[in-house]
């Protein structure tokens, strides 16, 4: 498995993982994306300094994931996760959070990484919490009730 920053080639691609029903079920906001809600959206995060995209790639070079994050003023970063449609279950999950952490601490100066996650989703505490990931304790996220867990900077394994 490796990971490539995101092209802007990769909009449409990422459209349809943000679309597909699981990752809705799982996303603090449900309501599918429209097409142009989310090229406005793609345009403004692959301008911004502080938002990191990649894409995940397994063995045979397919893309099999997104991983995201947001570079935070006081030195926190939010990561975002989703894999694709028949990728989830494999493991790819956990790797993909600990090889993007690693990309990003050895370029960005953070302190912490956050992923904020819906308690149900069990898969997803499983592969922040097998990344390195601690729950720190429970949030309301856009009206829904979200485990915020952390990953400090210092934690062994991560830095390059």
């Amino acid at each position: 498995m490796k990971l490539r920053r995101v092209t802007e080639e990769d909009c449409h691609l990422l459209w349809e993982w943000r679309n597909e029903p699981e990752v809705r079920a799982q996303a603090f906001e449900s309501e599918p994306i429209p097409w142009e809600q989310h090229v406005n959206w793609f345009r403004a995060e692959f301008r911004d300094p502080n938002c990191f995209m990649y894409v995940v790639l397994n063995g045979q070079e397919e893309p099999v994931g997104q991983v995201r994050f947001e570079v935070r003023p006081d030195g926190s970063a939010e990561v975002n996760v989703s894999l694709a449609k028949g990728q989830r279950g494999r493991g790819y999950g956990r790797v993909a959070i600990h090889h993007a952490c690693a990309d990003l601490i050895r370029n960005v100066s953070v302190s912490r990484i956050v992923a904020h996650v819906k308690p149900e989703n069990l898969a997803s505490v499983r592969a922040f919490g097998r990344a390195g990931f601690v729950e720190q304790d429970k949030e309301v996220v856009k009206g829904c009730q979200a485990l915020r867990m952390t990953l400090t900077v210092t934690s062994p394994g991560l830095r390059p």
